[in-house]
């Protein structure tokens, strides 16, 4: 039994191996050249008819109604491209060790912030958002401190495999988004770790609220707010965002204590997402369903599509 357990973990060995030598190969294009292509595909046009670009439209419509239409579909397709980029940035990242991947961002605003909150040994709920590279962020934050982190399972058997494995290099680990992952984290924070995870996803029932996210009720995950009252533990915010010479910067960002505050903490989460996204709206993911469990009267957005 244990000639067979261990011929399958070195034949999985060689096989991340060889993916990683891949995304490596995949990403040695310059990123300027890349980003020649992707300019090159929006001036066809062609992407408009994807769905990615339907559903970016119809967020920027919910999210921004003041906008003129010409402002929304200018956004929309800004956006699209910082998506298709930022996919570029992934596999920059799988492709290579955290050095190399971190050496790719140019400024980290608040970097203090880290150490000071980690160090007060009461754990971390470190919360990010899908500004760009998930994967990016997390290696720097993986870099700097081991983390027990969610993640939403990737459909395609063997890049999950991958991707979960790369995401735990350096004695991290990544945890599935579910019932026993949740309590692997909260068992995680309670040993005064720092778990991480991105809280603008929507939960599977009965896991949220619906809370109001631009004005507009959205099923929300309150994980957040729940880890925090449990444990008082920090919370302390991560996003990547670019610039228009196409540099990366992190920014750090502490919560607010009334996320330990029973009667202001629900708002407060998506209140201050809010305000990430409208530091650098066009670097979010809005291609993301994230309205898709509407609540009456409200209907579903995307049917339309």
């Amino acid at each position: 039994m244990n000639i067979f357990y261990n011929y399958d973990y070195i034949s999985w060995n060689i096989f991340y191996l060889i993916m990683k030598a891949l995304f490596y190969i995949f990403s040695l294009f310059p990123k300027s050249f890349f980003i020649y292509l992707v300019d090159l595909y929006l001036y066809t046009r062609i992407y408009k008819f994807f769905s990615s670009y339907k559903v970016t439209k119809i967020n920027l419509e919910i999210a921004y109604p003041d906008l003129k239409k010409n402002d929304i579909l200018l956004i929309s397709k800004l956006s699209i491209r910082e998506s298709i980029i930022s996919g570029f940035e992934t596999l920059y990242t799988w492709g290579r060790d955290d050095y190399e991947s971190n050496a790719q961002i140019f400024k980290i605003t608040n970097n203090f912030l880290l150490n000071k909150l980690y160090s007060r040994d009461k754990g971390l709920i470190a919360v990010s958002i899908h500004n760009r590279s998930v994967d990016m962020i997390l290696k720097w934050i993986n870099s700097n401190i081991k983390t027990t982190s969610l993640y939403k399972k990737v459909k395609i058997k063997l890049l999950e495999r991958f991707v979960k494995k790369d995401r735990e290099s350096g004695g991290s680990i990544a945890v599935e988004t579910s019932i026993g992952g949740v309590r692997k984290i909260l068992k995680a924070l309670r040993s005064h770790k720092a778990i991480c995870f991105a809280a603008d996803q929507v939960p599977q029932r009965g896991l949220g609220e619906y809370i109001k996210l631009y004005n507009r009720d959205a099923y929300t995950t309150t994980l957040v707010q729940t880890l925090a009252t449990k444990t008082n533990a920090p919370v302390l915010y991560f996003y990547l965002n670019s610039n228009k010479d196409n540099f990366l910067s992190i920014t750090l960002k502490q919560c607010n204590s009334n996320i330990y505050n029973d009667s202001k903490h629900k708002l407060l989460l998506n209140q201050d997402i809010e305000k990430i996204i409208n530091t650098r709206p066009i670097d979010y993911s809005w291609e993301y369903k994230r309205f898709k469990k509407a609540r009456s009267p409200d209907k579903d957005p995307y049917k339309v599509i």
